[in-house]
């Protein structure tokens, strides 16, 4: 359900474009402290989550210009001894071992059974880091779990719990109530934005697959979303202004006004011509 977030890049400065490819390259090489299999799970969402929470303190980023397993001819940019940074990794393998023990316990599939068994040590080593962070989105994907099992087509229901799981994630970093409020509501609706996307992007699959989908329950199926996603963008954009960002709103207004924005629209039109075309 991940991949949605990332920038525009034709809008984005040379300067910026290097210090965002530093957070992503950053939180790769982050997630190499629990082996090479947990890079697999690696997304630009990630890279947004330490974008964010990084920008609360002014202090500069250490880019270096590193290979590295993949790249390893050309050097890239990569955020170094950043705790927005380790943060974002530990969160992101945390939800890829939450997701692939969902693979193991409901669809038993073998991937499921061999990624869990993979990242289990690190998770544990995690849990006892992060206990209510864990706990919070142990809880919300449980919630999620149960409406998929009722089928339920209330779009907000379900996008809502799993709007939970990524609040959880970004207020597990800082101890600043105020600012935690603010994130839970960029997250919780960064999370239903997310949610109602994947739903549209995986409607015709899921109907093949008989595999769960709001939409496929929802009395006006997929139409009539715009309102629901230019609203959570809305909130986010909102949530955002509010935030004491010190650095890179630059490249967080980008993502929102125009990786955001940019990839709603374009599933709405891709969505309409499908639909013209049945």
């Amino acid at each position: 359900m991940l991949g949605y977030v990332t920038v525009n890049r034709d809008v984005l400065s040379e300067e910026d474009l290097r210090v965002y490819r530093g957070y992503y390259c950053g939180v790769c090489k982050s997630m190499a402290r629990y082996g090479q299999f947990p890079r697999f799970a690696l997304s630009y969402d990630s890279a947004f989550l330490a974008i964010v929470l990084g920008s609360l303190d002014d202090k500069p980023e250490e880019i270096m210009d590193e290979h590295c397993i993949i790249h390893h001819i050309k050097k890239n940019p990569a955020v170094k001894n950043s705790p927005a940074v380790d943060y974002a990794a530990d969160m992101l393998l945390i939800l890829a071992y939450y997701n692939l023990l969902d693979d193991k316990n409901d669809e038993h599939k073998l991937r499921g059974f061999a990624g869990e068994l993979a990242l289990r040590r690190a998770y544990q080593k995690l849990e006892k880091k992060y206990p209510k962070v864990c706990k919070d989105i142990k809880e919300s994907l449980s919630e999620l779990q149960e409406i998929e099992k009722n089928k339920s087509g209330n779009l907000d229901i379900a996008s809502s719990a799993f709007g939970k799981t990524l609040s959880a994630v970004f207020c597990g970093y800082l101890e600043d109530e105020r600012e935690n409020r603010i994130l839970a509501e960029l997250a919780e609706n960064l999370g239903g934005w997310i949610y109602v996307m994947d739903a549209i992007d995986d409607f015709d699959d899921d109907i093949k697959t008989n595999s769960y989908n709001p939409l496929i329950y929802r009395e006006e199926g997929r139409d009539n979303l715009e309102d629901t996603l230019y609203n959570h963008l809305g909130r986010v954009f909102m949530a955002v202004d509010m935030l004491d960002i010190r650095k890179n709103k630059g490249i967080i207004d980008n993502v929102i006004l125009f990786g955001l924005r940019g990839r709603t629209d374009s599933m709405l039109n891709k969505d309409e011509s499908v639909k013209s075309e049945e």
